[in-house]
């Protein structure tokens, strides 16, 4: 899951390989803005079969945060 996390977060925010950490914020990340979180979320939503509540939506505030959202409702998908 991890990987497919990193390559999907890489692609949205255009990042390079191996440049996806788990303290990257939208203070961190120039590209980061609603839009584009609203889209990572779809994309993640689409790829791992989850969908997420808009309070976790609301609640991002790093990619460590959204990976561990997207764990638990995988992990129970």
């Amino acid at each position: 899951m991890d990987a497919k996390f990193d390559d999907l977060v890489a692609e949205i925010f255009e990042l390079e390989e191996g440049a996806v950490k788990d303290d990257l914020t939208p203070e961190t990340v120039d590209l980061w803005d609603s839009l584009l979180q609203l889209r990572l979320v779809t994309t993640l939503e689409e790829e791992f079969g989850i969908r997420l509540s808009m309070e976790e939506i609301e609640s991002i505030q790093s990619i460590g945060g959204l990976r561990e959202i997207v764990r638990r409702h995988a992990g129970s998908a």
